[in-house]
Parts: C-alpha cells; structure tokens; sequence
C-alpha cells in the first residue's frame, strides 16, 4: 500500500500546476462572486461554502483523470478535455461578476466573450 501511494502522490506532485491553476480559478471566481453578492445584498453563508466543494470536487475529478492517463498512455489527453471546459466556464462566471461589480466595461466584457465564442461560428 505505501508503495501504490508513493507512486500516487508522486504522480500529483508531477501535474501540481493543474492543482493549483484550479484552486486559483475557483478562488477567483469565489471572490468575484462574494463581492458580487455583497453589493446586491443576497449574501448568503450557505452559499459561500459551495467553492470548498467545488475546490474538492474538481481536484477529485483531476486526481482520477490523471491516475486514468497514468494507467492507460493513449488516454493523455484526458485532463485537457474534462477539465479546460469547466475552468473555463468558472473563467466566464468571474468575468460577469467582475462586470456586474464595474470592474469590467460592459464593451469590453462583450469583446472578451465574442472573442472566446468565435470557435462556435461556422465558415
């Protein structure tokens, strides 16, 4: 057992920068949405816990694709296709808050989201 876990933790610490690319993006997207909460005046506790499950969660869905593409080397594009979409929209949602908080010009948020869009038009 210690043998299966050495190995486990030491493929982990060979992909840390996914780990922490999600923390930060839940973290993020957690704070835009607390300050966002606060200025429309619906905080709510309950809520504000849903990033620590979230940051589980998504680090969960990460350690069992990387010990997928660790088992099987064909499958190594695995943690790009599940997780890059859910950061991504995670990415869109701090963005909006960061608008809605006036942090981001209503233009410019549509330029972003116009610009990360662009691969759903069909020549």
């Amino acid at each position: 057992m210690g043998a299966v876990f050495s190995e486990l933790i030491n493929s982990f610490i060979a992909e840390k920068y996914q780990f922490i690319s999600i923390l930060f993006v839940v973290v993020l997207d957690f704070t835009f949405g607390v300050l966002k909460s606060f200025k429309l005046g619906n905080f709510e506790t309950k809520k504000t816990f849903k990033a620590v499950y979230i940051l589980v969660a998504f680090w969960f869905l990460l350690a069992v694709v990387l010990t997928i593409e660790k088992g099987f080397p064909f499958a190594s594009f695995l943690s790009e296709a599940v997780l890059l979409p859910i950061m991504s929209f995670s990415l869109i949602s701090a963005l909006k808050n960061m608008q809605i908080l006036g942090l981001i010009e209503n233009s410019l948020l549509n330029e972003i989201l116009s610009k990360i869009d662009k691969h759903k038009t069909i020549k």
